[in-house]
């Protein structure tokens, strides 16, 4: 059964309350009630975008993912409300298992890629076209786009990199950014820790607010960049040949 709609007036109370000294930095994702979860956003941008992803992925792919509930304006941030799933993070769950569960896992996963690989674009970027912001490796600090088209995002990079030629930053010889590679829908942080290994084999994918319209190899990008490795190298050199 779910939980009732939250005010708006009681919700930044509700996970204020539940933030404890020891919680790390970067936690934002707090249980308020035995099904539900919400997620604190400092930007209103972020917290759309990931709304709009989320709701994407459930009518376009079979990909498993949280519902979400509510999206909450609030002056102290933006909160998703989603449903609460009880289950273990492959992070933690793992080193647990056996190779045929981490097989079968893999070829999961590389069907998720694939599903979201059939979603395309002709201009990269976020999909409700706000600026993209994360992972900083790509866009910087200061965010990049929104993008009027795959050419002008492809003429952003190379500005990039002529800037670091010249500061004697990246090699002469650095391959320039081009249009070769198709646009898809790409995660951008699939890891270990935000996918959820449920009781009966399901896998829930979490954490879309990076997600956006890119070429199709930052996908692997954002994989090998991540500590835990173990996924990309599972499964992601079938569904990408020649990397």
């Amino acid at each position: 059964m779910e939980s009732p709609p939250f005010s708006p007036e009681e919700l930044p109370d509700l996970v204020h309350a539940r933030r404890r000294p020891s919680d790390p930095h970067w936690l934002r994702v707090y249980k308020i009630s035995p099904d539900t979860v919400a997620k604190a956003h400092i930007s209103s941008d972020e917290a759309i975008t990931e709304a709009f992803n989320l709701s994407m992925i459930r009518t376009m792919t079979t990909i498993p993912v949280p519902k979400l509930r509510q999206v909450v304006r609030h002056p102290r941030g933006t909160y998703l409300v989603m449903e609460y799933i009880d289950e273990e993070t492959l992070d933690t769950a793992w080193g647990r298992l056996t190779i045929f569960s981490k097989l079968r896992i893999a070829w999961t996963l590389r069907g998720y890629v694939k599903q979201l690989r059939r979603l395309r674009r002709a201009v990269p970027g976020t999909l409700n076209g706000t600026p993209s912001w994360e992972p900083e490796y790509l866009f910087t600090g200061f965010g990049a786009g929104p993008f009027a088209s795959y050419d002008d995002f492809t003429a952003w990079y190379n500005h990039k990199l002529d800037v670091s030629q010249r500061m004697k930053k990246a090699p002469a010889d650095a391959p320039r950014f081009d249009t070769s590679w198709p646009v898809v829908f790409t995660h951008m942080d699939l890891c270990p820790r935000n996918i959820l290994l449920a009781r009966d084999g399901t896998l829930y994918v979490l954490d879309w607010g990076r997600s956006g319209f890119y070429p199709a190899w930052f996908e692997y990008v954002t994989m090998i960049s991540d500590q835990d490795t173990f996924i990309y190298l599972s499964f992601y050199t079938k569904t990408h040949p020649g990397v």
